[in-house]
């Protein structure tokens, strides 16, 4: 197999989808993947749900801090993976301009969910889950 490409994860805020992949990528494929996540305007903050169900699968972002798509820097990835269709634009762009390869891959977001804490946390692990599963599909069909 060969070696595992670098890959920006980008969604609209870089609180939930995003920082979800970015562990899920380093997770699926071992610590020395390199793996970054950014948002199109970043939130103030990373969404509570989110780290929880993180920590599910041992996957610990309580320090995670959103960062901007225009802050990303060097080194440029190999591969700009939009998981938000509001995102897909600019992702590209970005992918376009860094000679990267572009995926989208629409994952469900999960903030809208809603119902008492079980209900909303089942979307948000609906959404790591199905991250998870492009992850590995992914892998597959490389």
């Amino acid at each position: 197999m060969s070696a595992v490409p670098s890959v920006l994860f980008v969604c609209g805020r870089n609180a939930i989808r995003s920082p979800m992949a970015e562990a899920l990528w380093i997770r699926h494929f071992g610590a020395a993947a390199d793996a970054r996540s950014c948002g199109v305007i970043p939130a103030a903050f990373v969404d509570p749900f989110m780290i929880s169900v993180m920590w599910e699968v041992d996957c610990d972002l309580e320090d995670f801090s959103p960062i901007a798509l225009a802050g990303i820097g060097e080194p440029t990835p190999q591969i700009v993976v939009s998981l938000s269709p509001a995102a897909d634009r600019m992702a590209k762009a970005y992918a376009d301009e860094s000679e990267a390869e572009f995926l989208a891959w629409p994952a469900p977001d999960p903030s809208g969910a809603q119902g008492n804490r079980d209900q909303r946390l089942m979307a948000y692990r609906e959404s790591r889950d199905a991250i998870q599963a492009m992850i590995e599909n992914w892998e597959k069909t490389r």
